[in-house]
């Protein structure tokens, strides 16, 4: 009788044990979404401030334009003004290709991320800028950034006449 009462106890810790693992993997994969939606959410935000800021300040958006176009004829102050714009820019884009890297960023999500980020490089500015200041930033990004197509499209979506297109990537 008691060896029988052990067995039934040892069931029912067993049973105890099952429903608890799957309760734990339950809240595990909701942590995890919900982990993924702030991470994109704060990539989100911090690209959208960025625009925002540009767009706010016409001076800034000429320089920045101008800069894409052809670096070397802006003055020395332009230049650095441009450098702060384009790396802010770029350490964005950074952060946003880790984010996918780490699996916060779904892949129907990050192509056209990658559209956009190739597409910036798609300017002779960016390019010349992208090729001295490079070391900057993650091995991971600069082969991603460096295997992109010789001619990325370009695709800045406020670029008057701009037409978007897809880049495949395989990030």
């Amino acid at each position: 009788m008691i060896e029988s009462l052990g067995n039934i106890g040892d069931f029912i810790g067993g049973f105890g044990v099952v429903v608890t693992v799957v309760y734990l993997a339950y809240q595990i994969r909701q942590n995890t979404a919900s982990t993924r939606s702030a991470s994109y959410h704060s990539v989100v935000a911090d690209i959208s401030r960025w625009t925002l800021e540009l767009g706010q300040n016409p001076e800034a958006t000429s320089l920045y334009f101008r800069g894409l176009e052809r670096i070397e004829d802006l003055s020395e102050e332009e230049q650095l003004q441009f450098s702060f714009l384009l790396g802010s820019l770029i350490r964005h884009f950074e952060n946003i290709h880790f984010q996918y890297m780490a699996g916060a960023i779904d892949d129907s999500v990050w192509n056209g991320w990658s559209t956009r980020i190739l597409g910036t490089f798609g300017d002779p500015g960016s390019r010349a800028w992208w090729e001295s200041q490079k070391t900057a930033f993650s091995a991971e990004f600069q082969q991603y950034i460096d295997s992109a197509p010789e001619q990325a499209p370009k695709t800045y979506p406020f670029r008057p006449g701009a037409q978007a297109q897809r880049v495949d990537t395989d990030g």
